[in-house]
């Protein structure tokens, strides 16, 4: 009878703590989830807000050159979502991602993306800095259509030691412990990244970007 007992009491123990786990972990992917919106809000707020000062910059007779079919059509901007920005960085033998602290938000035209808006936030403070980058919001575009889905991260990764873009619809995946403002790469990652420069995107292992990426950082010293 007590061991009837003592059992009941801890298969009822366990599935309170099971629960209180359960709760804190939402809890802290709600918070997360909540501050990137946060980001992601000020970010397309500053990109709605400046798009135009950039698009009048454009030269009369240039805005092919700029993915825009005639002027008229800067009236038909659309924000899309932006997409965070991180690099690669090198630290003594180490390959690590590092954040810009910007974002690249693609402008569409009639559901076609025709160039990117780069904000970036410093001290609080969302500022757009630079604009155009026809072809790489292309293949934005593609890529998600090809691969993207609600749940995905919205992640770009600016590879300067092989002079390519990547993205990953999961990036936490890649990251193994924060160092600073390095991230330390999981090289044994399950999740691709999609290089977006030449062809249709391609997924492409994290082992051999990183490996493609150490040698090229190699040679060029």
């Amino acid at each position: 009878m007590k061991k009837n007992l003592l059992l009941i009491l801890s298969v009822i123990l366990g599935g309170l703590l099971l629960n209180a786990q359960t709760s804190t972990s939402s809890a802290n992917h709600v918070v997360a989830n909540t501050g990137n919106s946060d980001l992601n809000a000020m970010v397309k707020k500053e990109a709605l807000q400046k798009a135009l000062s950039f698009l009048n910059l454009i030269p009369e007779g240039r805005e092919k050159d700029y993915g825009f079919a005639m002027r008229s059509d800067f009236s038909k901007i659309k924000i899309e979502e932006p997409y965070q920005t991180y690099y690669l960085s090198k630290k003594d033998k180490d390959l690590l991602f590092v954040s810009g602290n910007e974002w690249r938000v693609p402008l569409s035209v009639d559901g076609h993306y025709v160039a990117l808006l780069t904000v970036q936030i410093n001290a609080g403070v969302a500022e757009a800095v630079d604009f155009g980058a026809n072809g790489l919001a292309q293949k934005i575009e593609e890529f998600e259509k090809l691969y993207f889905n609600p749940s995905s991260e919205r992640v770009l990764i600016r590879n300067t030691f092989l002079s390519r873009d990547y993205i990953t619809t999961n990036f936490a995946a890649l990251c193994n412990q924060k160092l600073g403002n390095l991230i330390e790469i999981n090289t044994q990652s399950p999740i691709s990244v999609y290089q977006l420069n030449a062809g249709r995107p391609v997924a492409t292992d994290i082992s051999v970007f990183y490996k493609e990426s150490l040698e090229s950082s190699n040679n060029t010293n």
